[in-house]
């Protein structure tokens, strides 16, 4: 049958309709340690990774790349991402304070306490508080 993925998940890219608005949503209200690029024209003008974008990798356990890329005509829309969080409440007071949209409030689910909410773009970002072992 030939080769197959036998990896896991590496990279989320997010084509956003503003920049600056997501990078407040999830650096400044989330909290994701996000550093501002901007890959110039050597990569040819690929809409995958060239040109204005947020972005911040995560490498204890297995390697995650997240990028916020502005748009080049297509906006990433009902998509459906999770974080983990350390302080659930914190973090959905500092989201309510900030009139962040959400699904609902933080309740209890087999994985944690999760709360859901709207990025910028419509995309649902859920955050949870597992239980502490």
């Amino acid at each position: 049958m030939g080769e197959r993925v036998t990896g896991r998940l590496v990279l989320v890219v997010l084509e956003v309709a503003d920049l600056a608005r997501s990078v407040h949503f999830y650096r400044d209200l989330l909290g994701l340690p996000l550093h501002l690029e901007d890959h110039a024209p050597e990569t040819g003008g690929d809409r995958w990774i060239s040109g204005a974008h947020a972005a911040t990798s995560w490498h204890d356990g297995a390697f995650l790349h997240f990028a916020l890329y502005q748009s080049k005509g297509v906006v990433t829309k009902d998509a459906q991402l999770g974080f983990a969080t350390d302080d659930i409440a914190a973090a959905h007071a500092r989201l309510a304070a900030a009139g962040v949209r959400f699904d609902h409030p933080p309740r209890g689910e087999p994985w944690g306490l999760t709360a859901r909410y709207r990025d910028p773009d419509g995309n649902s970002v859920s955050l949870t508080e597992s239980e502490r072992r």
